[in-house]
């Protein structure tokens, strides 16, 4: 394990507060929100947002929301491992877009694996994008990407990898997962163009009815409002597990991506934000963290994502959710590591904080 990473797993393991709502002044076009609810004692969610700031053009904004899977193993130990996992992945990868999302993912895999040997898991559903002007949504599990826009059309952009979704049977067992093994086949897809807003959720928000959460989303003037009023009406509907998400005004984070930062490497959660200043090699490129083989993108035809070559992922109308929780399971092996790192500076965020305001 790099100290990257462990960086990054101890900061989002650390105490917080049960609830919050934050947009952070140095990332205005994200809003995260995360809420353990009314029914559980531990928030197995994990959300976050991650900017990569290398030269020569090499810059990058992830946004990622990930699930600890109830019933099994080490739900939040999964989450942060898998959450963690991905970032570092994405920081010490190059090449397309899709290349760097399929090692990240694929690293997350294995390293929660190697972890809990099938035994526990994570969803994950994240939007990246670089400067260049392309984007990739990397999707493992049930968590969701939907587009949205003021009086605009909901689109739901992922689908779950459950026995409904996936196979067209009963229940929501999942059948892909990060941690499930070498089985994985993720989602990587583009977002559709013309996309104003996104939605990443955990199913604790996208429990609510579909016809609910599409009016909110309708209804919504700005991503804040958006986020405030899907975190409040989880609470409304019962909270009957924890409910994150990240919104995101994507024009504005586009031009976020073309402002060189004053920090290399930067993660921000709902309650702070963590800065990393990293080494150069000799061309002048942020050192990699780890060395992810080729091999682990091109795959056999049979291997490789079904939704990889597709030009837009699949769109749906909103189905109809249910309220209860996802049974989960499944398992993979282990991965290379280096080590990198030079100062950190942890911060908090400018957003409101609804911590103290408890049920």
């Amino acid at each position: 394990m790099t100290f990257f990473q462990q960086k990054i797993e101890k900061w989002l393991l650390r105490t917080v507060p049960e609830r919050a709502v934050s947009q952070a002044f140095d990332l205005p076009a994200v809003v995260m929100t995360t809420d353990v609810g009314l029914h559980r004692t531990e928030n197995q969610d994990r959300v976050a947002a991650l900017s990569i700031d290398g030269t020569k053009g090499d810059r990058l904004k992830v946004v990622a929301v990930v699930d600890g899977m109830g019933g099994m193993r080490d739900g939040e130990k999964c989450a942060t491992l898998a959450l963690a996992s991905f970032f570092t992945g994405l920081a010490s990868s190059r090449g397309h877009i899709h290349q760097r999302a399929y090692r990240a993912i694929s690293f997350a895999n294995d390293s929660v694996f190697k972890f809990a040997g099938g035994k526990g898991g994570a969803t994950l559903s994240a939007i990246v994008i670089d400067s260049r002007g392309a984007t990739c949504i990397v999707h493992l599990g049930d968590s969701r990407v939907y587009s949205f826009g003021h009086n605009s059309r909901v689109e739901r952009l992922t689908k779950d990898d459950s026995l409904a979704e996936a196979v067209g049977g009963h229940g929501r067992e999942l059948l892909q997962f990060v941690g499930m093994g070498p089985e994985m086949q993720p989602f990587l897809g583009e977002i559709p163009k013309e996309t104003k807003n996104l939605a990443i959720t955990s199913d604790g928000i996208h429990f609510i009815e579909a016809p609910t959460l599409q009016s909110v989303l309708l209804n919504s003037s700005t991503i804040r409002s958006a986020a405030e009023r899907l975190a409040a009406l989880a609470r409304w509907c019962g909270g009957p597990d924890n409910a994150s998400g990240a919104f995101v005004d994507l024009p504005l984070l586009v031009q976020e991506l073309l402002s060189p930062s004053e920090v290399n490497a930067q993660i921000w959660d709902p309650f702070g934000s963590l800065s990393f200043e990293m080494k150069l090699d000799n061309s002048g490129e942020l050192s990699p963290l780890l060395q992810a083989p080729m091999q682990n993108f091109e795959r056999p035809n049979e291997a490789k994502s079904p939704h990889l070559d597709d030009k837009k992922p699949p769109r749906e109308s909103l189905p109809q959710a249910n309220t209860k929780k996802n049974n989960k399971r499944k398992r993979k092996e282990s991965v290379p590591k280096e080590d990198i790192q030079l100062e950190i500076k942890i911060e908090g965020n400018s957003g409101e904080d609804d911590g103290d305001n408890r049920q």
